[in-house]
């Protein structure tokens, strides 16, 4: 799986953006990594991933926040976001994907495929069930 554009990893944790990077690249996808919501943003907007997928509980900005001014910013508004969390209750509303941690590289590799082939529907549409993509 190639998605063209790298996918943009936005997490504190470096043992597991490492495991993520592995899983990424054992499917020949390349990855960008953020440490935190703020270096996040400054990446997306400079290297226009293919997707983002940000982690919901971080220091300095959380995930919601990160995939939510993403959302509203034009030049990032259509690039797909995935929040991850270990938590089972996590709003998921700021995003159009959710990955439950632990995840297996095949539930992400489905995902991020899915997430990128279809496109992307306008924002006014965004809160049909159709506008949100699922893992």
């Amino acid at each position: 799986m190639n998605l063209g554009a790298p996918v943009l990893i936005i997490d504190d944790d470096p043992a597991f953006v490492e495991a993520m990077r592995e899983m990424l690249e054992a499917t020949g996808q390349c990855a960008v990594v953020a440490n935190n919501g703020f270096h996040g943003l400054r990446l997306a907007r400079e290297v226009k991933p293919s997707v983002v997928v940000c982690d919901l509980m971080m220091p300095l900005m959380a995930g919601a926040d990160v995939l939510r001014a993403l959302a509203s910013d034009p030049c990032t508004a259509r690039i797909p976001r995935v929040l991850m969390s270990g938590r089972t209750d996590a709003d998921q509303s700021c995003a159009d994907g959710f990955l439950q941690k632990p995840f297996q590289a095949d539930e992400m590799t489905r995902l991020l495929k899915r997430m990128t082939s279809r496109p992307r529907v306008h924002k006014a549409h965004e809160d049909s069930d159709d506008a949100r993509w699922h893992g």
